[in-house]
């Protein structure tokens, strides 16, 4: 073989081996092309995970944080029913209270005695009676009508309709007697304004004995002066008995006026309160 053609023959395998090396790097690169194209697109992936994720994440948590009202609804709702079972079983019973520390206060005196509500039977048979004694036909009357010979638990529910009954009887009662001691007045716009307004009876009481009294000596002095003209009404009131007379007493003459006092008393209207 001549120099040439051995020459030939190196140059000829030289560019087969580039060619086969181009060829190869090609495929090489085209491979760390698609290997590029994958792991963009895992990484978009992620991303798009990963936003989903915290999106979700944002969900959950506006979603429990509008659940908590309910949840405190209905644990209050609980709480509440369990209340009612025990005061309809006489039992003691906790309160909240929004006015102190402690999240629930023991209540006191009659409300927190085991037995405060362990007459509620015989209220509701005395109710009972009462109205299926009453004459004629009244809604009250075809109520406890149904409660009249129960000889089983009556539910949970019918005792609540029963203590409502009861507590309709009983403001009617206090509005009754508020407007006696309290003439001319606004009725308290609450049930609980009704009850604040009798814990001022008694002393309401004693206002109304002296305007009482008041009253009547009034008419009475004012029926003296009719006759009377010129007698002094607080001098008779004030001053001792005539002088030689030191023994008379009004307590004397007691019986003898009380017929008279009696239609004094007649006579007052009673609409208003003197102080």
């Amino acid at each position: 073989m001549t120099e040439v053609a051995t020459l030939k023959k190196a140059v000829s395998e030289a560019e087969n081996k580039g060619a086969a090396e181009h060829i190869e790097r090609g495929k090489q690169e085209a491979w760390v092309e698609e290997v590029q194209k994958e792991l963009q697109a895992l990484v978009k992936k992620h991303k798009s995970l990963e936003v989903d994720s915290k999106t979700r994440a944002f969900e959950l948590a506006a979603a429990l944080d509008s659940a908590k009202p309910a949840k405190a609804e209905a644990q209050k709702a609980l709480q509440e029913i369990e209340a009612m079972k025990k005061i309809a079983a006489g039992k003691a019973f906790f309160m909240q209270s929004k006015h102190m520390k402690v999240n629930y206060l023991l209540l006191t005196r009659i409300r927190s005695s085991p037995g405060a509500f362990a007459d509620f039977p015989s209220s509701v048979s005395d109710a009972a009676a009462f109205y299926r004694a009453e004459e004629g036909s009244s809604t009250e009357k075809v109520f406890w009508s149904q409660y009249a010979e129960v000889g089983h638990p009556v539910p949970l529910s019918d005792q609540l309709k029963q203590l409502l009954e009861l507590h309709k009887v009983a403001e009617q009662a206090m509005k009754g007697l508020i407007v006696r001691l309290w003439p001319g007045e606004a009725l308290p716009g609450s049930y609980f304004g009704l009850v604040r307004r009798l814990v001022d009876a008694y002393p309401r009481l004693e206002v109304i004995k002296r305007s009482v009294c008041i009253e009547g000596a009034r008419r009475a002095l004012a029926l003296a002066k009719v006759h009377w003209g010129r007698m002094d009404a607080e001098k008779i009131v004030k001053d001792g008995p005539p002088q030689g007379k030191e023994y008379r007493r009004p307590e004397m003459y007691y019986e003898g006026v009380l017929k008279g006092a009696r239609l004094v008393a007649d006579e007052c209207p009673m609409d208003v309160i003197l102080e």
